[in-house]
């Protein structure tokens, strides 16, 4: 090894520290604009609400329906589980993106109107994603194929609905949208997006927690309460954090469609921060 090679090293190094620490920032900062704005808060909650109700209502139906109902009714769940987080991703970007062009005051109305004339499409992306999520096949092939597309289509989505919200637009041209903003932020780091992911790493380490322990399994002999506990864990715990995690990343999706538009970084927002996870020279 020559002496450039370790000073060469150190360099990516240091410019990797950079990309992590930028893309932490702008994640904080969505995170902190979420927390500020008690409209998104009102949201998040009622989602999460939602959500814990949903759950309880599949466990008490299949609870007093046949030994089959809970099997039936898995499908069900899995679509409202899916509907809700597209609805979310969508509000959050389209209130945030309203608010930084100057028009939060007026777009409330605005907002649940636009996610009215969604709503078809995000039931049929939803079962989509619920059929290859759910079903299920002995071919290991098969199986692949659908983790893969699931995978695949869920990112694009993680795009597309922000852009539907950001440019008030249906789903297929949303889809066009996200190519072309993939195309034009694809000179960014690999590491643009590190941020987003230390938070889905960290989301996936917390809900992993009580299935580790064992705690969805219902308890008897030594443990007569673990199963209660890994319920009330999934509801108080598992459900607000995973709503919390998909609207911060529609949240920095739309950072990057305000900086494609706008070629500018949002309000509370540092411009190299944003050129960072962008790849984009903007404007001062």
């Amino acid at each position: 090894m020559t002496s450039s090679q370790p000073t060469r090293v150190r360099h990516v190094l240091h410019r990797k520290r950079a990309v992590l620490r930028d893309s932490v920032a702008v994640v904080l900062t969505t995170a902190r604009a979420l927390w500020k704005d008690r409209f998104l808060l009102r949201v998040l909650g009622g989602a999460a609400l939602a959500m814990v109700v949903a759950l309880v209502s599949w466990k008490v139906a299949g609870r007093a329906g046949s030994p089959g109902a809970h099997s039936r009714l898995r499908p069900l769940m899995i679509g409202v589980r899916l509907m809700a987080t597209l609805c979310v991703q969508f509000i959050v970007a389209s209130w945030l993106y309203s608010r930084w062009i100057g028009q939060g005051h007026n777009r409330v109305r605005d907002v649940w109107r636009h996610l009215g004339r969604r709503l078809p499409a995000f039931a049929c992306c939803a079962a989509v994603l619920g059929w290859l999520d759910f079903a299920t096949s002995t071919s290991t092939a098969s199986s692949l194929i659908r983790t893969v597309g699931s995978f695949v289509f869920g990112y694009a989505l993680s795009y597309a609905v922000p852009a539907s919200a950001v440019f008030n637009c249906g789903m297929s041209r949303a889809f066009h949208r996200s190519y072309q903003a993939f195309r034009k932020t694809f000179g960014a780091d690999l590491f643009a997006w590190s941020g987003v992911w230390l938070v889905t790493g960290v989301v996936a380490l917390v809900t992993s927690v009580p299935e580790a322990l064992d705690l969805y399994t219902p308890g008897s002999g030594e443990r007569p309460a673990s199963g209660i506990i890994g319920r009330l864990l999934g509801w108080a715990l598992v459900v607000p954090i995973s709503l919390g995690a998909l609207a911060v990343s529609a949240g920095f999706c739309t950072v990057l469609f305000f900086a494609l538009e706008r070629n500018q970084a949002p309000s509370g927002y540092r411009k190299h921060e944003v050129e960072t996870v962008s790849g984009l020279q903007l404007d001062d």
